[in-house]
């Protein structure tokens, strides 16, 4: 009840501010303030109107218009100015009584120009008018969210925000927030994370890609998507490339600041948070301290983040940052910095069911039954810090140069509570009802610093010449996970009462996981733009060099309580001890392959060339070659077969992109690509590793995907914020990577195992987007239909020996409808902006099953959250961020009718809610809350 009546409030509020301005007055004076060059409205420039010694002034809407009612009949002086532009000259209004007079503005562009340096004015890049132009005048196809956009949106990360793109859903973490992008339905693997344009390493364990919720989004000036590569990109991005466009140097003094606090309705005194402490856990494994021929003990491990372990209710989550910048030097030199920090609770209840490793033949074949019914809490405190400068020195009109620095850091808190039923009757003890209470604390770091020396030069009237030099390194570190289990039996009589109770068979481990990815880059690209014919034609060529290197580290310990000793919640009186074989010195790691060092270089070259084939048609089109070196060492021994290995391939990448301009403000756009997704590096390294019902193993012999992309789209930029944009795409990919079970001694030693689909997959679907102001008003929404199609190898359990048939599916992580909805209101007369925002995933894949029909897919997500922000004084506001107003859940499913479960596993199975399918995991986040104060000089 209490939430359903803050959802009608939050709507009451949003209506009444929506309906304020609807009244009529008579003598009016309207119109709009428009580009004279362009025709596009100036959203934000300010009119004035006089008559003697009456003054009044407004600003014109996301439109451009303005107006001024309840006026006295005459003769009125009118006019316009808006940053970067020349202010409009006098005009003259005559209105006579019960009038309306229509009077449009025009507004030329103006530069700034200063020794020589043009500085265009920039005080618009953050507008969505800015991001609508960079999508008119792009080279490919490509969808930006402007600054403006990211600062009203109710997320906070740019994990969440990424999902408003067309065509763009995300992976979700335990507790609801997102950390992987999708694009057009392929997979997290298939995109690259760019900032400013420069690829970043991953501090993920195992994989390429970059997790988007380590960057706070108040950082960005915008959110590129570009779904079309051109020549001079990397061509890693069958999916798409994410492009950060952090906040870059002013050409005037500005300073914001922000500061906020919240809370998350999950939290109570009822289900409180549980947190731990860090500052006894074991940065280093007893091996990395000692050697590896060490003999490790129970004393040399702390279990501090289990015995520390306390409840709070209702803690408070907490974010600030501030930009500042300026230039000095009679404008040269132009500085910025921006720090961002965020202290933010959030969490989960959980409800799963785990199958059996393998399904049984009844009632009928490839029948799913389950081990396990889980019953989880999961209590995470993330703690973000960001920071970035850029510096930037232009010495004339030819040269300029900036050092760009990026920092960011995570440390994530996270206590899990499970409560597992692990079988149903008596069991060998002669108790029932087998309840397993586990309790993991995990602390995981993860860090991506980036430091980028660019230059741009002129060297000839027609020729240029821009260049990059780049350090990176991603860091994750995971130190001493650490797992507490017993068992809690009771016996029970024919009553139903409990006649004894006890605990036992105690485990405990201790788990250490260390990763490092460092890049060295060269890029370098030179553009000649002569003139053939009547033609302007820009030739560029270039490349880049990069060197990876990349450690992993990998071990667990893992000891017991005993079976018969009893637990008396008193962890520190359990006698632990390693429960032996292990490989003699307590490091029950005994795969050396999960110790590795892994090396990359790669390097690149293009040519690309740009030109009007006639009036309204550009051409741009080129290729790029790719050649790839890896190489990997192991710890393995050296009688190891694959204990090190080399891998090089190269890739010739080509493309072309059309832009047909209709009119001034429509293109129709014909592209095509070619483009690679190379695997992870945890993938290629021959790795043996116990995964959730599989063990994992690497495969060195993994092939690198490749795909030819295409894309057709229209666009309509009427003007302002405004805009239409139609699309279709395709892909044809070869050797996708999918996940498949493999046999090593029989079927009973099934392994999960990386591989190439030898069939190759598709992907194609449509777009729409469209966004309108009318006034104070606006709606943006856009939609998204994907298909893909891939055929692998499963396996249908028929007797007790499985047999291999095959089954085509669609790619995992790919839902056939995506969807987005904002409702807008924004009026600078009243200082207020609001947005209520809906986005909608529809049904995909969750998990691939090694069975036959077997595989698990998340029911369709929909969220919808609220944000606003109110101008107090004149550079103060206060703003809010509601997240999931519905209280929406987090449900995968799968496609096999509950009512034909064997019998024997209905309690595992509790409250089902769809008929036809099953319901084996629930996750309840609940409503978010964030409100604060930022100030703008």
């Amino acid at each position: 009840m209490k939430h359903n009546y803050l959802l009608l409030k939050l709507l009451s509020l949003f209506l009444c501010c929506l309906f304020w301005s609807f009244s009529t007055f008579a003598q009016t004076i309207r119109g709009k303030v428009f580009d004279s060059k362009t025709g596009e409205p100036l959203v934000g420039a300010t009119v004035k109107i006089e008559r003697g010694s009456f003054k009044q002034a407004t600003s014109a809407k996301l439109d451009g218009s303005y107006s001024f009612k309840n006026l006295q009949p005459g003769t009125y002086k009118i006019d316009a100015k808006f940053i970067g532009y020349n202010e409009s000259k006098d005009d003259v209004v005559n209105i006579n009584e019960g009038a309306t007079v229509t009077q449009n503005i025009l507004l030329q562009d103006a530069n700034t120009q200063v020794n020589e340096v043009v500085i265009a004015g920039s005080a618009n890049k953050a507008t969505d008018r800015s991001a609508r132009t960079l999508e008119r005048n792009a080279n490919s196809v490509i969808n930006i969210l402007s600054q403006n956009t990211i600062q009203l949106l109710p997320d906070v990360t740019v994990g969440n925000a990424i999902q408003r793109v067309s065509g763009v859903s995300i992976q979700r973490t335990s507790t609801g927030e997102g950390r992987y992008a999708i694009i057009r339905g392929m997979d997290q693997r298939y995109n690259n994370t760019l900032v400013n344009g420069i690829k970043i390493p991953s501090p993920d364990d195992r994989y390429r890609f970059v997790p988007m919720d380590i960057f706070p989004s108040e950082m960005l000036e915008r959110l590129e998507v570009v779904k079309a590569l051109t020549p001079n990109m990397e061509g890693d991005a069958i999916g798409g490339s994410m492009n950060l466009v952090m906040k870059s140097a002013p050409d005037r003094f500005i300073f914001d600041a922000n500061l906020s606090g919240g809370f998350s309705t999950l939290f109570s005194s009822s289900r409180p948070f549980t947190s731990f402490s860090s500052s006894g856990i074991n940065k280093n494994s007893p091996a990395q301290i000692n050697g590896n021929d060490y003999a490790a003990t129970f004393k040399d491990f702390n279990s501090s983040a289990i015995t520390s372990n306390k409840q709070l209710s209702n803690p408070v989550s907490s974010t600030a940052g501030f930009t500042i910048g300026d230039r000095f030097l009679d404008k040269k030199l132009g500085v910025i910095l921006s720090a961002s920090y965020q202290n933010i609770y959030r969490g989960s209840n959980s409800k799963e069911l785990t199958p059996n490793a393998a399904p049984t033949i009844v009632p009928a074949p490839n029948s799913p039954q389950f081990s396990d019914s889980y019953d989880r809490t999961y209590s995470t405190q993330t703690q973000r810090v960001g920071l970035h400068t850029k510096i930037d020195y232009i010495f004339d009109k030819n040269n300029k140069i900036s050092l760009y620095n990026l920092y960011l850091h995570t440390n994530e808190y996270q206590s899990r509570q499970t409560s597992d039923t692990l079988g149903l009757g008596l069991n060998s003890t002669g108790l029932s009802k087998q309840i397993t209470i586990s309790n993991r604390s995990t602390f995981t770091q993860q860090t991506v610093y980036n430091a980028t020396l660019q230059g741009n030069h002129r060297l000839a009237d027609k020729l240029d010449f821009d260049w990059d030099g780049v350090y990176s390194i991603a860091k994750r570190n995971q130190p001493d996970r650490t797992d507490f289990s017993y068992d809690a039996n009771n016996a029970v009589n024919s009553a139903g009462e409990v006649t004894a109770s006890v605990k036992n068979n105690m485990a405990l481990s201790h788990h250490w996981e260390n990763n490092t990815d460092k890049d060295i880059a060269g890029y370098g690209n030179l553009k000649y733009s002569p003139k053939i014919g009547n033609t302007d034609v820009e030739f560029a060529l270039g490349g880049l060099y990069r060197h990876k290197t990349r450690d992993a580290y990998y071990a667990t310990y893992d000891l017991t309580g005993g079976k018969a000793t009893l637990y008396n919640n008193n962890f520190d009186a359990v006698p632990f001890y390693f429960n032996l074989p292990s490989d003699g010195i307590g490091n029950n790691n005994k795969d050396k392959s999960n110790n590795y060092a892994f090396k990359e270089d790669i390097n690149a070259e293009y040519v690309q060339a740009k030109f009007k084939l006639f009036d309204r048609l550009q051409v741009l089109g080129g290729v790029r070659i790719e050649n790839t070196l890896q190489s990997y060492n192991t710890e393995q021994p050296l009688t190891y077969s694959q204990k090190n290995g080399t891998i090089s391939y190269t890739d010739v990448l080509p493309s072309l992109h059309l832009n047909y301009s209709l009119s001034d403000l429509q293109n129709l756009r014909l592209s095509y690509y070619a483009a690679i997704s190379r695997p992870g590096f945890g993938e290629i390294v021959p790795y043996n590793i116990d995964g959730e019902y599989y063990k994992q193993i690497g495969n060195p012999n993994l092939k690198h995907s490749t795909s030819n992309n295409y894309d057709l789209r229209y666009e309509l930029f009427p003007g302002g914020a405004d805009q239409l944009l139609l699309g279709s795409f395709y892909k044809n990919i070869q050797d996708p990577i999918e996940y498949f079970v493999v046999t090593n001694g029989g079927p009973s030693a099934l392994f999960v195992q990386p591989g190439n689909a030898q069939g190759g997959a598709t992907n194609y679907g449509f777009e729409a987007l469209v966004t309108k102001y009318f006034g104070v008003f606006g709606v943006s929404a856009n939609y998204t239909y994907t298909h893909s199609s891939i055929t692998t190898d499963k396996l249908l359990k028929i007797d007790n020996s499985p047999i291999v048939v095959q089954q085509t599916r669609s790619l995992q992580g790919q839902a056939a409808s995506v969807a987005n909805a904002s409702f807008l209101f924004k009026s600078q007369k009243l200082g207020l902006d609001m947005q209520l925002a809906y986005v909608y995933t529809g049904e995909r894949i969750a998990q691939v099953s090694t069975y036959y029909n077997l595989d698990f897919y998340y029911h369709p997500f929909s969220q919808l959250d609220f944000s606003f922000e109110k101008k107090i004084v004149n550079r103060l506001s206060f703003y809010g961020k509601v997240n999931n107003l519905t209280n929406t859940a987090n449900k995968i499913y799968l496609k096999y009718p509950h009512a034909d479960i064997d019998s024997k596993q209905q309690e595992f199975l509790g409250k089902q809610d769809i008929s036809g399918q099953t319901l084996v995991q629930s996750d309840y986040y609940k409503v978010s809350f964030l409100g604060g104060f930022r100030y703008k000089f």
